[in-house]
Protein backbone atom coordinates (compact mmCIF):
# COMPACT_ATOMS: atom_id res chain seq x y z
CA UNK A 1 0.00 0.00 0.00
CA UNK A 2 2.46 2.50 0.35
CA UNK A 3 4.40 1.92 -2.61
CA UNK A 4 0.68 2.56 -4.39
CA UNK A 5 0.90 5.59 -2.43
CA UNK A 6 4.32 6.38 -3.57
CA UNK A 7 3.98 5.78 -7.23
CA UNK A 8 0.45 7.70 -6.93
CA UNK A 9 2.26 10.80 -5.77
CA UNK A 10 4.99 10.78 -7.72
CA UNK A 11 3.21 10.31 -10.82
CA UNK A 12 0.62 13.42 -10.18
CA UNK A 13 3.72 15.92 -8.64
CA UNK A 14 5.26 14.85 -12.12
CA UNK A 15 2.42 15.95 -14.22
CA UNK A 16 1.29 19.09 -12.30
CA UNK A 17 4.70 20.34 -12.21
CA UNK A 18 5.90 19.17 -15.56
CA UNK A 19 2.98 19.83 -17.06
CA UNK A 20 1.80 22.57 -15.71
CA UNK A 21 5.14 23.65 -16.78
CA UNK A 22 5.28 22.88 -20.32
CA UNK A 23 1.55 24.42 -20.71
CA UNK A 24 2.65 27.66 -19.85
CA UNK A 25 5.44 27.99 -21.85
CA UNK A 26 3.75 26.54 -24.68
CA UNK A 27 1.25 29.24 -24.80
CA UNK A 28 4.04 31.80 -24.53
CA UNK A 29 5.48 30.68 -27.31
CA UNK A 30 2.46 30.22 -29.13
CA UNK A 31 1.58 34.19 -28.65
CA UNK A 32 4.92 35.19 -29.35
CA UNK A 33 4.65 33.09 -32.68
CA UNK A 34 1.54 35.10 -33.77
CA UNK A 35 2.77 37.74 -32.28
CA UNK A 36 5.48 37.77 -34.62
CA UNK A 37 2.95 37.05 -37.90
CA UNK A 38 1.18 40.54 -36.60
CA UNK A 39 -1.54 38.67 -34.70
CA UNK A 40 -2.68 40.15 -31.79
CA UNK A 41 -2.00 38.28 -28.35
CA UNK A 42 -5.74 38.51 -28.04
CA UNK A 43 -6.38 36.47 -31.23
CA UNK A 44 -3.96 33.81 -30.49
CA UNK A 45 -4.79 33.39 -26.72
CA UNK A 46 -7.92 33.01 -27.63
CA UNK A 47 -6.52 29.86 -29.73
CA UNK A 48 -4.76 28.24 -26.91
CA UNK A 49 -8.17 28.39 -24.50
CA UNK A 50 -9.00 24.93 -25.92
CA UNK A 51 -5.61 23.29 -24.58
CA UNK A 52 -6.27 25.08 -21.22
CA UNK A 53 -9.61 23.81 -21.15
CA UNK A 54 -8.55 20.35 -21.82
CA UNK A 55 -5.29 20.52 -19.59
CA UNK A 56 -7.16 21.53 -16.32
CA UNK A 57 -8.78 18.38 -16.64
CA UNK A 58 -5.02 16.35 -16.47
CA UNK A 59 -4.95 18.69 -13.25
CA UNK A 60 -8.22 18.25 -11.35
CA UNK A 61 -7.46 14.21 -12.14
CA UNK A 62 -3.88 14.64 -10.88
CA UNK A 63 -4.96 16.35 -8.19
CA UNK A 64 -8.07 14.09 -6.82
CA UNK A 65 -4.59 10.94 -7.15
CA UNK A 66 -2.25 13.08 -4.86
CA UNK A 67 -5.19 14.16 -2.54
CA UNK A 68 -5.33 10.14 -1.97
CA UNK A 69 -1.65 9.20 -2.26
CA UNK A 70 -1.45 11.63 0.59
CA UNK A 71 -3.83 10.43 2.57
CA UNK A 72 -3.38 7.05 1.82
CA UNK A 73 0.46 7.91 3.47
CA UNK A 74 -0.67 9.07 6.75
CA UNK A 75 -2.99 6.58 6.60
CA UNK A 76 0.16 4.10 6.50
CA UNK A 77 2.42 5.70 8.68
CA UNK A 78 0.53 8.17 10.68
CA UNK A 79 3.67 10.39 11.00
CA UNK A 80 3.57 14.24 11.48
CA UNK A 81 6.73 15.36 11.13
CA UNK A 82 8.10 18.85 10.32
CA UNK A 83 9.08 17.35 6.15
CA UNK A 84 5.66 15.79 6.43
CA UNK A 85 4.07 18.26 7.63
CA UNK A 86 5.97 20.75 5.09
CA UNK A 87 4.99 17.97 2.27
CA UNK A 88 1.06 17.68 3.11
CA UNK A 89 1.02 21.54 3.35
CA UNK A 90 2.67 21.84 -0.04
CA UNK A 91 0.37 19.11 -1.94
CA UNK A 92 -2.99 20.37 -0.24
CA UNK A 93 -1.73 24.02 -1.72
CA UNK A 94 -1.18 22.24 -5.37
CA UNK A 95 -4.56 20.27 -4.82
CA UNK A 96 -6.60 23.74 -3.48
CA UNK A 97 -5.72 25.42 -6.47
CA UNK A 98 -5.69 22.82 -8.93
CA UNK A 99 -9.32 22.54 -7.66
CA UNK A 100 -9.69 26.95 -8.27
CA UNK A 101 -8.44 26.23 -11.59
CA UNK A 102 -10.87 23.41 -13.24
CA UNK A 103 -13.97 24.46 -11.10
CA UNK A 104 -13.38 28.71 -10.87
CA UNK A 105 -11.31 30.02 -13.35
CA UNK A 106 -11.69 27.99 -16.26
CA UNK A 107 -15.69 27.66 -16.81
CA UNK A 108 -15.14 31.51 -16.04
CA UNK A 109 -12.93 31.96 -18.53
CA UNK A 110 -14.91 29.60 -21.26
CA UNK A 111 -18.27 31.15 -20.62
CA UNK A 112 -16.44 35.06 -21.07
CA UNK A 113 -15.20 33.99 -23.76
CA UNK A 114 -18.59 32.61 -25.74
CA UNK A 115 -19.21 36.65 -25.01
CA UNK A 116 -19.17 39.55 -27.41
CA UNK A 117 -14.98 39.79 -27.86
CA UNK A 118 -15.11 43.62 -28.40
CA UNK A 119 -17.30 44.67 -25.48
CA UNK A 120 -15.02 46.42 -22.67
CA UNK A 121 -16.21 45.09 -19.74
CA UNK A 122 -15.65 41.25 -20.66
CA UNK A 123 -12.56 42.21 -21.85
CA UNK A 124 -11.57 43.20 -18.40
CA UNK A 125 -13.39 40.86 -16.33
CA UNK A 126 -11.70 38.27 -18.69
CA UNK A 127 -8.44 39.37 -18.09
CA UNK A 128 -8.66 39.65 -14.21
CA UNK A 129 -9.49 35.63 -14.97
CA UNK A 130 -6.19 35.48 -17.22
CA UNK A 131 -4.32 37.01 -14.34
CA UNK A 132 -5.93 34.82 -11.64
CA UNK A 133 -5.39 31.64 -13.76
CA UNK A 134 -1.11 32.86 -14.25
CA UNK A 135 -1.26 32.77 -9.77
CA UNK A 136 -2.74 29.80 -9.60
CA UNK A 137 -0.58 27.91 -12.65
CA UNK A 138 2.73 29.42 -10.67
CA UNK A 139 1.34 27.88 -6.98
CA UNK A 140 0.48 24.58 -9.19
CA UNK A 141 4.20 24.58 -10.22
CA UNK A 142 5.85 25.66 -7.44
CA UNK A 143 3.96 23.69 -4.94
CA UNK A 144 4.10 20.62 -6.83
CA UNK A 145 8.05 21.25 -7.07
CA UNK A 146 8.21 21.93 -3.29
CA UNK A 147 6.37 18.33 -2.63
CA UNK A 148 8.13 16.56 -4.56
CA UNK A 149 11.98 17.91 -3.28
CA UNK A 150 10.88 17.86 0.67
CA UNK A 151 11.32 14.04 0.57
CA UNK A 152 14.92 14.02 -0.56
CA UNK A 153 15.87 16.60 2.21
CA UNK A 154 14.47 14.35 4.45
CA UNK A 155 16.49 11.72 3.53
CA UNK A 156 20.19 13.02 3.13
CA UNK A 157 18.67 14.01 6.68
CA UNK A 158 18.41 10.81 8.06
CA UNK A 159 21.59 9.77 6.37
CA UNK A 160 23.45 12.59 7.67
CA UNK A 161 21.99 11.88 11.24
CA UNK A 162 22.78 7.86 10.65
CA UNK A 163 26.62 8.84 10.16
CA UNK A 164 26.61 11.01 13.08
CA UNK A 165 25.12 8.04 14.73
CA UNK A 166 27.84 5.53 13.74
CA UNK A 167 30.70 7.26 14.12
CA UNK A 168 29.61 8.36 17.61
CA UNK A 169 29.22 3.91 17.82
CA UNK A 170 33.06 3.32 16.52
CA UNK A 171 34.52 5.91 19.00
Amino acid sequence: MNTLSYVLRVISLSFLFAGSTSIIFAALALVHAGQEQGIPPTVTAAGNAPMFTMFSTVVFVCAILLLIAEALHYAITRSLSTPIKARYIASFICVVAAFVLKLGIIPQMEHLSLKDPDDQKVHAVFKKFHEASRVDFTLIIVASLISLLIPGFENSRRSAAAKTEEAQALS
